[in-house]
Parts: structure tokens; C-alpha cells; sequence
């Protein structure tokens, strides 16, 4: 269902529930670049929330008491998502807002502290997120940018098979979280005795990739790893690579290990290696909440299905069920259903894994989820695998 915005500066509402809230009902607010550039990756997100809030609502909500959720089209503008989100919160009873990427957050956070003291996250993992003092009521459902490249520059270490210090070039995004690891990933490599070949910024979105190209083929490095991207920019990298006689092994942090995306590259892209922070090997796993989602995604059908989820989509379940036992303890407690309560009770979840839909159990530490896994995709006859290539584990 669409409703046009009351006010004539706000975009368009995308609401899935619209109906007068009744009193029982927990309001969820959800902002999402459901039109522009960020597209593709919102509408996932946003039918994520819909699977997930039609299953909890179908087995009776959070503790009874159902789900209302509204989508709002913020078009990835921080001046609509702050506008939609005063709108929103204006008059009371939101016991949860979505928060489209750490630009938003960064804005409306000190007035959140301040005035509205709402329970939010958000699909962005920028590495200042873990302070829990200045972000007082959000949490990250996975680990930060600064822990993926950690995760994968373990790898690299343990790897490598040669008797010189492994060579990796870092190819990020001109965007703020394209930009946000660098300084930990020098360092990182420092520690781990990895010599960074290369670091090496592009736009965030770009035509002609082959100066880049050209400048990863003259570092000769042994790893790449790709950062800050959507489905944009690194794939037409990649794919030079190759055609250029690069052989090296190709990385990427989470929002550059989108199944959908990778299948795209086809064979260039074999062999890739990406840190995930939610379970993408739906139809394959007997875990129960993971055979859930995976009857919800055939149901799905604009979207051909690979039997593996899209990461946007599986982070909304993700969060759905995390606010499921958040709320649901405080409900149990007869608390108070507002961010100082809920930041609590996020905070001390432990040893959850939401039926799968983590691949280990996890806990909240520094109001982050500090764990991950690798997956590595490979091709053969023009079909696309997806399987660990290591364990889940928390990052250092």
C-alpha cells in the first residue's frame, strides 16, 4: 500500500501497515532508499521487514502484542531521512526506527539523545558506531567496517603461502564508509606484517574503472580487497582485472559480497572471498528460522531465487528477531518500552543466533555483533557456489 506524504517537502511513504495504531500494536518506523541510486538495496531491505513482520505478526506478534511498521522513502538524503524522522516520532508510541546509513544516524543522534530517546539502527557499520556513550540508543546488527577488513586481513595471514610479506591493495569508495577503515586497515597490516601495496580511492560511482585498473596491475598485488561499494564501480574492476592477466585473490567487505551482485561478474569473480554477517545459505541450511525465510523467499517473485538470501534482506530478519527478544523482555518485565529500556535489553542479549540466522550464537558488545564468516563464491559452467571458507567467528 502507498501513501503520498501529508507535507509537501517529504518524499513519497512506502506503508505496509496504515490503519489507526491501536494501543497494543509496537510501532516500527523504517526509512529506506526505496528510489535513486541506493535502490535496489532498499527494496530489499524493505521486503525483508515485510517477510519478518508478517511471520512474527502471524505467531503472534512480540509477546501479543502485533507490529505496525511504515516504510519511508528517504531517497538515501539525510534532510529526509531527519525530516521524516521528526514526522514519525512527533507524536509518541515509536518503539523502533531504521536509520539509512551513518550520515542519519550522525545527524538526528543528539537530538535523539536528547529529546525523543527512540531505539534505532541502521544499515550502515561505520567504526565510530561503537561508541556507546555518543550513539546512546543504537546498536548494529553485525560487526563494523573496521572489524570486516580485520576479519579478511586475518585471512590474508593465514593464508598466504609465500616466503614475503603478502601484498594487498585497498580499493575503496570516495564515500565516508568508503573512506572509514583506512586508517585501521594501515595499521592492521602493520601489526599482521602484511605490506599494503596499494591503496587506491574511486568514485563512488563511475564510468571508465580502467585507470584503476591499471594502477592494481602495476602494484602487483597478491590480495585485493574491495570496500564501500554497492553493486557499483568494483565489479567493472574486476572484470578488467582478469582481462588484464591479474590473478589475484579478490576480497571484499560485506556490501561487496552481495550474492546477486557477484553472480553478475560471472567467472571473474571466481574464487572471491567476502566477510558476511548474517547466514545467506538459505536453502541449504536445516536450521529452523533459516527454512523459514527460505519458504518467504520463494514466495518472493520479482526476484529469481539462487536458494541464497540477498544480505539486505537477511539483515532485516536479523533485526526483526533481535527486537523480538529485546521487546519481549522488557514486555516480561512490565518495563517501559523506550531507548533507555531497549538499549538495554539489546545489550544483554547473549548466545542468540535467531534460529540460524547467525551461524554461531552471539552476543552485543559495544552495542555492535562482533562476528562474521567468510564466504567463498566459485563458478563452474556458469553457475555460482557459495560456501565457507572459514568459520564463524568473532573478530579480534
Amino acid at each position: 500500500m502507498k501513501l503520498t506524504a501529508a507535507a509537501s517537502f517529504l518524499p513519497a511513504l512506502t506503508i505496509a501497515s496504515r490503519t489507526a495504531f491501536a494501543a497494543a500494536e509496537l510501532k516500527f518506523w523504517i526509512p529506506l532508499p526505496l528510489t535513486g541510486p541506493l535502490a535496489v538495496t532498499g527494496q530489499a531491505q524493505q521486503k525483508g521487514w515485510e517477510h519478518a513482520i508478517d511471520w512474527l505478526n502471524k505467531n503472534g506478534g512480540i509477546k501479543g502484542r502485533k507490529i505496525a511498521i511504515s516504510y519511508y522513502d528517504d531517497q538515501y538524503k539525510v534532510e529526509l531521512g531527519v525530516a521524516g524522522f521528526k514526522k514519525a516520532v512527533a507524536d509518541g508510541g515509536v518503539v523502533f526506527t531504521g536509520g539509512d546509513g551513518t550520515p542519519f544516524v550522525r545527524a538526528i543522534t543528539p537530538e535523539n539523545n536528547e529529546t525523543y530517546k527512540v531505539l534505532m539502527s541502521n544499515t550502515g557499520a561505520t567504526s565510530d558506531l561503537v561508541d556507546t556513550d555518543k550513539y546512546r540508543y543504537h546498536f548494529l546488527v553485525g560487526p563494523t567496517y573496521t572489524d570486516m577488513v580485520s576479519i579478511l586481513l586475518d585471512y590474508v595471514k593465514a593464508s598466504f603461502k609465500g616466503s614475503a610479506a603478502p601484498r594487498v591493495a585497498f580499493v575503496y569508495s570516495d564515500s565516508e564508509f568508503g573512506r572509514d577503515p583506512l586508517e585501521n586497515t594501515r595499521a592492521r597490516c602493520k601489526e599482521l606484517g602484511i605490506e599494503l601495496a596499494l591503496e587506491e580511492e574511486t568514485k563512488f560511482v563511475e564510468v571508465d574503472v580502467t585507470a584503476h585498473a591499471i594502477n592494481l596491475r602495476n602494484a602487483k598485488p597478491d590480495f585485493v580487497i574491495f570496500h564501500g561499494y554497492a553493486a557499483n564501480v568494483w565489479p567493472e574492476i574486476a572484470k578488467l582485472l582478469r582481462d588484464y592477466g591479474v590473478d589475484a585473490q579478490l576480497m571484499g567487505t560485506l556490501y561487496s559480497s552481495h550474492p546477486d551482485v557477484i553472480s553478475s561478474i560471472g567467472d571473474a569473480a571466481d574464487n572471491y572471498v567476502g566477510t558476511v554477517s548474517v547466514n545467506l545459505l538459505a536453502a541449504a541450511s536445516d536450521k529452523p528460522m533459516v527454512k523459514t525465510i527460505d519458504t518467504y523467499l520463494k514466495t518472493w517473485t520479482d526476484k529469481p531465487y539462487t536458494g541464497y538470501a540477498n544480505i539486505g534482506y537477511m539483515q532485516s530478519w536479523a533485526t526483526a528477531l533481535i527486537l523480538q527478544q529485546a521487546i519481549g523482555s522488557a514486555i516480561d518485565k512490565g518495563a517501559a518500552l523506550n531507548g533507555d529500556t531497549l538499549i538495554g535489553e539489546i545489550a544483554a542479549i547473549k548466545d542468540f543466533d535467531g534460529g540460524g540466522v547467525f551461524g554461531i550464537p552471539i552476543s552485543f558488545d559495544k552495542h555492535r555483533i562482533p562476528y562474521g564468516v567468510l564466504y567463498r563464491y566459485n563458478f563452474k559452467d556458469g553457475k555460482m557456489s557459495v560456501t565457507e571458507a572459514s568459520p564463524w567467528a568473532k573478530t579480534a
